[in-house]
């Protein structure tokens, strides 16, 4: 049996990965920025849009950005014919985005750090607000892997695939995030509080699919594979080089 490109699936992997990273910094935080009065951005690098002045809407754009993007391009996906590298690339953009605006909310909520913990600063009771925060978002992060799995599930994609799809793309896009977060100009702990939380547990969402896709099995077999792409693989370089090497380090606006 043919099987699907690995080289394809780390290419496409690293693309979305660090263009969902980008949805949340640069469309969520900076839009908003742009729009918010005493608040301007000063940077831009993979963990953080660093801005003066702070503001509870420009803290939330970055998870509203994630979330509309997840929506719209899964609703896009759900719309593939075919499982090719193209619809790939929509499926774990799409479900990248969904895990990490849900997955936001949990963060903030158990460790007291991040965009959500500006949202709410100042808000009492405390623990009551990280409390509906959690309770929140564990049941959001639920139905975005339901919802992952479920538009996975109804494509044409052989079952037999999924795990070859899913687990390297998981390692490879949460490497690229670690990578990029190494060379972060703000703190060398934002290695652990973005790029490995970003990475790995915001996205470890996907490492359920299989299992998940697996149970609606009944719902139908495909038979397609992720063929090899050159020009996917191509653009995977060019973006992880960007990302890294530009992104990471920090652009100064």
């Amino acid at each position: 049996m043919q099987r699907s490109s690995l080289g394809t699936t780390v290419a496409i992997a690293v693309a979305a990965y660090a263009l969902c990273d980008l949805v949340h910094e640069v469309l969520g935080h900076g839009l908003a920025a742009l729009l918010v009065p005493g608040v301007d951005a000063v940077s831009l690098s993979s963990v953080a849009l660093q801005t003066t002045g702070e503001s509870r809407l420009v803290a939330a754009a970055g998870t509203l950005a994630n979330l509309a993007a997840g929506v719209a391009v899964l609703g896009i996906f759900r719309r593939s014919r075919q499982f090719s590298p193209g619809a790939f690339f929509l499926w774990l953009f799409g479900s990248l985005n969904l895990l990490n605006a849900t997955g936001y909310l949990l963060f903030s909520a158990i460790l007291g750090l991040g965009d959500w913990e500006v949202v709410v600063r100042g808000l009492e009771p405390v623990w009551a607000w990280r409390a509906a925060m959690g309770a929140v978002g564990a049941a959001a992060y639920a139905g975005a892997t339901v919802c992952s799995a479920g538009a996975l599930a109804r494509s044409t994609v052989a079952r037999s695939e999924v795990p070859r799809l899913v687990f390297p793309a998981y390692v490879a896009g949460g490497i690229l995030l670690v990578v990029a977060s190494t060379l972060n100009p703000i703190s060398p702990a934002l290695i652990l509080t973005s790029g490995a939380s970003s990475g790995f547990a915001a996205m470890a969402g996907l490492t359920l699919v299989p299992l998940l896709v697996e149970k609606r099995a009944a719902s139908g077999e495909g038979d397609d594979v992720l063929a090899r792409s050159t020009a996917w693989i191509v653009a995977g370089i060019a973006i992880g080089l960007a990302f890294v090497g530009v992104v990471g380090p920090g652009i100064r606006l």
